[in-house]
């Protein structure tokens, strides 16, 4: 057991880092790059990392297609906690957007997907959010950044939680518990609420605003990790999905550009 705990915290402090170092880099970059670096499997990564540690082949492609329907609620999340942020302060946008996500996630977690239910739900989530969030997208910050001494902490904070949490929860939530947890918008909470105190309401919408072909790009990953882990085994379609999200969002960067 002791064992256990030790692996258990090296591997949380290890996402708390990644995190953070990701998010101060994005806190620095216009809204646009910002959505690119906080969409990319940050956490989403090294938590089926942890996962794969613990279940086997069947589980980790079923937990991989809920994950993938579990984008949609996602973007949902983004559409609420974008407009709240145009309104109210920090932490009563997040409230607002963790009821909007709440119900989604819920019915991903309970239903039996297949790989065409997935695709049509995620993709009318991610045409909904485009257009409700598309006049978002022109906003550049106007503000200059006001830095806390606890925004690392909490970001830290928020991620040990909830990577260790679906480690130790897993077995007991199942294939679908854990694959929709393991897409709870942990990083563009923490980068959208430390940006919303930083640089103001109307940034971090915009940033939540350019997410959605980055999120787009996370649930076709993951789609890709269900097919391939019959195929090519668990380790070789983790891989394959981190390096498909990079060059998905790397193609967004030379668009932008």
């Amino acid at each position: 057991m002791s064992v256990y705990l030790v692996a258990l915290a090296a591997k949380m402090a290890l996402v708390a880092t990644i995190v953070v170092g990701a998010a101060a880099i994005a806190e620095r970059s216009r809204p646009a790059m910002a959505a690119l670096i906080a969409t990319l499997p940050i956490s989403v990564g090294p938590t089926y990392v942890m996962l794969a540690l613990d279940h086997d082949a069947g589980f980790m492609a079923a937990a991989a297609l809920t994950s993938m329907a579990s984008v949609g609620a996602s973007l949902v999340f983004n559409i609420a906690y974008a407009h709240a942020m145009l309104r109210f302060g920090p932490f009563v946008s997040l409230a607002l957007g963790y009821v909007a996500w709440a119900p989604g996630a819920w019915f991903v977690a309970t239903h039996y997907w297949s790989v065409a239910q997935a695709l049509a739900f995620t993709g009318v989530a991610a045409a909904a959010c485009h257009l409700a969030l598309r006049p978002l997208m022109q906003i550049q910050p106007t503000l200059r950044p006001i830095r806390r001494w606890w925004d690392v902490p909490l970001r830290a904070a928020c991620v040990v939680v909830l990577v260790g949490g679906i480690t130790v929860l897993s077995t007991a939530l199942g294939a679908r518990g854990s694959g929709t947890l393991a897409n709870f918008p942990v990083v563009m909470s923490s980068v959208s609420l430390i940006t919303q105190m930083r640089l103001g309401g109307p940034t971090a919408a915009a940033m939540l605003a350019h997410a959605t072909s980055g999120l787009l790009g996370v649930s076709l990953a993951l789609l890709a990790v269900h097919f391939a882990i019959p195929a090519i085994g668990v380790g070789l379609a983790l891989l394959a999905g981190l390096v498909f999200c990079i060059l998905w969002n790397l193609g967004i960067f030379l668009r932008y550009r």
